[in-house]
């Protein structure tokens, strides 16, 4: 069989049959949160599965960790990808929505590489490809929605983490705090240092506390991986 897919270290994901690729915004937010005390993770809108993975190669072995996605094309891949991993006993993927989502449980964190924008019709009218516009626009997820859920689903002292365009920054947190999640970590991200903020990554938290605020930049004055985003991502990236 051709594989079309990232090898990382200690891991290979396929992503031929998702409509989002393995990309930079989920690679960051997989080496950036912080799993310590955490139990069980929900995966919203897994895709291929990477951040699921990621992350149960970062945590203890009794971790169990949910992925969920609307597309079954990407749910039979990440369940591919999970029964090939290390972690295999830990990871499981589920076909579903958050809206119809049911669980017994709470989940000591959420995470999530949520759609981007918000719904494009003139552009839709021009894409034959509904995977990727379900993928990259609140067609079936709105942000209201996904941190209500979110929320919902969390235990007392959970959290939820996501990466999301900087130009919705002040409109994502004012209405993430609507619903009882405030920031209390937060990265600027930008492509180089001359550059502008292009990505937040974000952890809310069910208990307000005093923000925690860092940046980097993914590359250098010279085109190449910087050394911090080197040092974030050093856990999996092959040449890091």
């Amino acid at each position: 069989m051709q594989h079309s897919g990232f090898q990382f270290k200690q891991f290979y994901i396929e992503h031929s049959a998702c409509a989002m690729k393995v990309g930079t915004d989920s690679i960051m937010l997989g080496s950036w949160v912080n799993i310590e005390n955490t139990q069980t993770i929900l995966d919203i809108g897994t895709g291929s599965g990477l951040l699921a993975i990621m992350l149960a190669q970062k945590a203890t072995v009794d971790c169990r960790i949910v992925g969920i996605d609307i597309d079954s094309q990407a749910i039979t891949q990440a369940k591919f990808n999970g029964e090939q991993c290390p972690w295999s006993k830990q990871v499981s993927f589920v076909k579903s929505s958050l809206q119809q989502y049911n669980c017994e449980i709470a989940f000591d964190l959420i995470v999530c590489n949520p759609p981007y924008f918000v719904i494009n019709q003139t552009a839709n009218l021009q894409n034959n490809k509904t995977q990727r516009v379900t993928a990259r626009q609140t067609t079936e997820l709105t942000h209201a929605d996904l941190l209500t859920l979110s929320e919902q689903h969390l235990s007392p002292y959970g959290r939820f983490c996501c990466v999301l365009p900087a130009d919705i920054d002040n409109e994502f947190v004012a209405l993430a705090a609507k619903v009882g999640l405030y920031c209390v970590n937060q990265m600027a991200v930008k492509s180089k240092p001359e550059g502008k903020i292009i990505r937040y990554l974000y952890e809310f938290s069910k208990k307000p506390k005093e923000l925690s605020y860092s940046d980097i930049n993914i590359h250098n004055v010279n085109g190449g991986y910087s050394a911090e985003y080197q040092n974030l991502c050093k856990q999996f990236y092959l040449n890091f």
